[in-house]
């Protein structure tokens, strides 16, 4: 029997980061508030494309052996992390006019901006963006160990 090895939990742990930030983001776009039906584009081709290369990389270490299936591997685990952080960037962009809008206005502009709606609407893109970006940094460090556990 096979023991699980730690870049393969890293790796598990950032793809399901990613999945639960976006349902955050979509509970966001789709929820009540400021960002209501305010997508980000490329934002879900992004993530689920850091996803799918996290997944695709221990399925191909788990299925087979050889020196490619160890390149190929090694290319989507770079990869993934780079598609999260692109994702991430994208989000930031799309949020921090509104995130600055709805927490710096002036007082009496914070006064009709800052309803329980939007300002759970802003704390909702708040945590969609670190929970992207701990599953980037958890993928960047997932490349650095081996998808391979010891044998038993």
């Amino acid at each position: 029997m096979k023991k699980l090895s730690v870049g393969a939990c890293l790796t598990c742990l950032a793809a399901v980061l990613a999945i639960v930030a976006f349902i955050s983001y979509s509970s966001n776009v789709g929820g009540e508030g400021y960002y209501k039906d305010a997508v980000v584009s490329n934002f879900p081709l992004f993530v689920w494309g850091g996803v799918a290369c996290l997944v695709v990389a221990l399925v191909l270490n788990v299925v087979s052996k050889g020196k490619v299936i160890e390149l190929i591997s090694g290319v989507l685990r770079i990869g993934a992390p780079a598609l999260l952080a692109f994702a991430l960037m994208n989000l930031i962009a799309g949020r921090i006019d509104g995130l600055g809008y709805i927490y710096f206005s002036n007082a009496d502009v914070a006064r009709e901006v800052q309803t329980a709606a939007n300002l759970g609407s802003a704390q909702t893109a708040i945590w969609s963006m670190a929970l992207l970006g701990v599953a980037t940094l958890v993928a960047v460090v997932a490349a650095f160990f081996s998808l391979r556990g010891k044998e038993q």
